[in-house]
This record gives C-alpha cells, sequence and structure tokens, in this order.
C-alpha cells in the first residue's frame, strides 16, 4: 500500500513542515483537495476549525482555502499529464461546475489552464512554494503529540510505565483466559451502535470491553458489549488506523498514520500519553507474544521492529507494498506479512526479520489471521476468494466469493471464520475445516474490521458507514 501520489507530491514539495501541517497535507492530498475546513479538523481531532488555522500559520501556509485548491488544481494537472484528459472532463468527473473550476484556476496560479499544461506538474508546484513561503519548523507551542522532539519523552516515560504483562509476566492472567472452554457466536445481528468518523478496527479486551479506532474523528472509543454503549473517548494523533492491546487490557498502540507516529494509549486514564515516530505512514502494528517487541509496517515499504521499553527501532526490512496486516506465528518465531498487490505473503524471522519463505498467493492479498493450530494461515484476497495455506507444504485452498473479502477473524474456538465482504455489505460465516460456507450476516454498509470476544460470545464488526454492530 504505497504512498498515494499526490500526498508524496505535496510532502516532497512543502518538506519543512511541522508534525501538524504535515498531517493537515497527508489529508488534503488523499482527498485530492475536496474536504471543507470541519472534515479535515474531524479527521485531525482539532475542536474547531481555528486550531486548523493556527496550524497553518506557523508554518507559513495559506489560509486552508487557498491550500485546498493547489491541491485540488495539482491533483487536476496530474490527472491531466497521466490520462491527457481534459480539465473540463476531469472537472465533471469529480462532479463539479467546470467555470467555477476555470475561476478557481486562474485565482489561485493567476495563470490559464492552458498555461499550467505547458508548464507542466514541475512548474506548477515551484509557484505554489512561492506563494506558501512554508518556513522551517523551529518549535511548536502547542507541543502536538506527533511533533520532533518527543520521541525521548516519550520513551522515557514508556520505559517508566512497563507493565509486568508488557515483560511477559501476565502468564496467569493469560492462562485463566484460555482455560475456559471457548466457542463462537451464533451468528445473529443483536445490537447496533452509530459512530461517526469512519469505525475502522477492532480490539476486544477482558471484562467486555472494546475499543474501536475512528479514522476520520483522530479518536479510539471505548465500548461496553452488555449492553452495547460507548463509554469514553481517547483522543490521539491524525487517522488511527489499527490497535494492537496488551494482555491486561491497560496499554494501547495505535497507528496514526499522518501523524507519522505510533500512539500510546493509557486506557485506564483514557488518554494518549506519548508516541513513537516512524518514517511515513504506519499501517499495521502487532505485539510480539511476549509483549515485549512491536511489528509496524509503514507506506514507504517498511517493515519495522521496536522495542517497547525505549521506544526504539531495532530493525528494519524493506517489503514491498505493505498493507494495514500483519500475523505471528503461536510460536512466536516466524512473523507474516502480506504484500497487498504484489500478492506475495512473505514468511520472516520474528528476531532477525530475515525472509525464510516467500508464499506466491497472487491477486490482492490483504488480511490474514495466524494458525490457531500452527498449522494453517487465512488470508482474504480482495481479487475475490479466501485462502488457506499449509504451512508446512505450501498447499493452499481456496474459497471464492461473487463481492471483495477484506475483514477476517478467528472464532476462539477456531472453528469459524467471519469474512468481511466489503461491497456486499455483509460478513460470511465459513466452516474453518472444510472451509465451506455456513451462513452470511447482512450489515449493509462496508464492514471492515471484526473481533471476538476471548470466550467467543460475541463479535464486534466496525462499519466504515458509521456504525459497529454486535453479533451474538
Amino acid at each position: 500500500m504505497p504512498p498515494l501520489p499526490l500526498t508524496s507530491l505535496l510532502q516532497s514539495a512543502l518538506p519543512k513542515l511541522s508534525a501538524s501541517g504535515r498531517a493537515v497535507v497527508s489529508t488534503l492530498g488523499c482527498c485530492n483537495g475536496q474536504l471543507s475546513p470541519n472534515d479535515v479538523s474531524q479527521w485531525l481531532g482539532y475542536r474547531t476549525r481555528y486550531q486548523l488555522a493556527r496550524v497553518l500559520r506557523r508554518d507559513g501556509l495559506p489560509p486552508f482555502e487557498d491550500l485546498a485548491a493547489w491541491t485540488r488544481v495539482l491533483h487536476w494537472l496530474s490527472q491531466a499529464e497521466s490520462t491527457g484528459a481534459a480539465l473540463l472532463q476531469l472537472v465533471r468527473r469529480d462532479g463539479l461546475d467546470p467555470a467555477g473550476a476555470y475561476r478557481l484556476v486562474h485565482r489561485v496560479t493567476g495563470s490559464r489552464w492552458s498555461e499550467l499544461r505547458r508548464a507542466g506538474v514541475g512548474g506548477v508546484v515551484r509557484r505554489m512554494q512561492d506563494q506558501t513561503k512554508a518556513r522551517v519548523w523551529l518549535n511548536d507551542a502547542g507541543r502536538s503529540i506527533g511533533d520532533p522532539g518527543q520521541h525521548t519523552a516519550s520513551s522515557r516515560a514508556l520505559a517508566r510505565h512497563v507493565s509486568p504483562e508488557e515483560l511477559g509476566a501476565g502468564v496467569s492472567r493469560e492462562g485463566a483466559v484460555v482455560r475456559r472452554v471457548p466457542g463462537h457466536p451464533c451468528g445473529v445481528l443483536k445490537a447496533r451502535l452509530p459512530m461517526a468518523g469512519c469505525p475502522f478496527d477492532v480490539a476486544i479486551t477482558a471484562g467486555g470491553v472494546a475499543w474501536v479506532s475512528r479514522t476520520r474523528a483522530a479518536a479510539v472509543d471505548r465500548l461496553e458489549l452488555e449492553p452495547l454503549r460507548a463509554s469514553g473517548t481517547v483522543h490521539t494523533g491524525a487517522v488511527p488506523t489499527r490497535i494492537a492491546v496488551n494482555a491486561s487490557g491497560t496499554r494501547a498502540y495505535v497507528t496514526n498514520q499522518f501523524a507519522e507516529q505510533i500512539g500510546i494509549l493509557d486506557l485506564r486514564e483514557r488518554r494518549q500519553t506519548g508516541a513513537i515516530p516512524v518514517s511515513g505512514h504506519p499501517l499495521s502494528v502487532l505485539l510480539s507474544p511476549d509483549r515485549r517487541v512491536l511489528y509496524v509496517t509503514t507506506n514507504l515499504d517498511s517493515l519495522h521492529a521496536i522495542w517497547i521499553a525505549t521506544g526504539q527501532i531495532m530493525a528494519s526490512v524493506a517489503i514491498p507494498m505493505a498493507c494495514t496486516s500483519l500475523a505471528v506465528h503461536p510460536s512466536g518465531t516466524r512473523l507474516y506479512v502480506p504484500t497487498w498487490k504484489a500478492g506475495w505473503i512473505l514468511e520472516l524471522d520474528a528476531h532477525t526479520l530475515r525472509t525464510t519463505r516467500e508464499f506466491a498467493i497472487g491477486g490482492v492479498v490483504h488480511e490474514i489471521v495466524p494458525p490457531s493450530d500452527g498449522l494453517t494461515l487465512y488470508a482474504t484476497n480482495e481479487a475475490g476468494w479466501l485462502d488457506a495455506l499449509h504451512l508446512a507444504s505450501g498447499r493452499r485452498a481456496s474459497l471464492h466469493f461473487d463481492s471483495i473479502p477484506h475483514g477476517l477473524a478467528l472464532s476462539p474456538d477456531a472453528a469459524v471464520l467471519y469474512v468481511g465482504l466489503l461491497d456486499a455489505g455483509r460478513v460470511a460465516m465459513i466452516d474453518r475445516r472444510a472451509l465451506t460456507p455456513i451462513s452470511s450476516i447482512l450489515t449493509g454498509g462496508k464492514p471492515r474490521r471484526i473481533a471476538f470476544d476471548a470466550a467467543g460470545r460475541c463479535a464486534l464488526i466496525a462499519n466504515e458507514l458509521g456504525w459497529v454492530d454486535l453479533v451474538r
């Protein structure tokens, strides 16, 4: 899942922004400049558009409307150069008024569209740089969580607050959960809770508590499952995506994509207490079985192993087309990394990050779940199927769908796979051993990530169109 071309172009053109400014530019770039200041403020967790305006002023950027207009012009020009389409075609495709678009081009750049076509993207970028007067960031009085300089402080705080569970001493608690006889839900949709801000990932901890990331609200919400209700919010960096929670349910790590950091959340105090900066946008995050190491992929085609006690990157390796999924073998010695459109699943040594095997899957590999028996790895493929990969032999069996398989979760008793069918608005229930459909749950919308509680009594499904569903 490489960087979006427009976002990369903007960040290259404006290289000396604060972390807050980069988050604004990334947000505009991923939506081609077609967002309102209120929308961007919500994405980045600002209370008002005036906070957003202050960020732009501190970084020497133009007012929001002008920055969004420059972004839109660069989007149109890039599209025109790559496809040969006229501005009229591009504007109509975006559902905008052609006359207004021509006026916007002239207002922002001072030139006609034909002149911009001759100047090319490079020429227009230079004009934007001259007008934005972006300056070197020296100090941000607001001390936003993603700004440089906080890494050391957050690392010290993290070292002070490492819990026994993080150091692998939580065996008794985990053992208490494992000794229960797990099951799986019947597949009946029991409750729905509206949630704005595009719910994406979900994690369920002991005691019937769930945590849901909202990518367009810069927040992770706490939910009670019995009955299903919201019971608190943790404000994070921009675009929180994947969540990893420790064994005791007291701390979580979240990939704040546009803040370019891993947020450290104190779940008892319900606040982000620190951050671990990374290069690029972090996509997936995974805790090692001993809770000492975080594995993180980024959109710069990288996988990092981060020592939790210090927040330092211990090892890094290049991964083509890294995406928002990772899995660890039950032994803790091997990692499995899907490569999205490259169509591979890589097996890596969990300590050295050296690739030990490669499985050619084809298609668009996305979500993977670790083998409960240590033998079989399951993976959704956005080209239309689910794979069961036998790790010892490399053989695989596939189940095909008439929709896009995306989210994937395995029930605690290892009997049922839940597969989110993104464009069909339903979740398929699959017999894991026979790899055959059992039933389906009609959710509507766009079901994203799925999680089961430890006992297998229920599942929670995050839906990007604005709600979460509880299944019994």
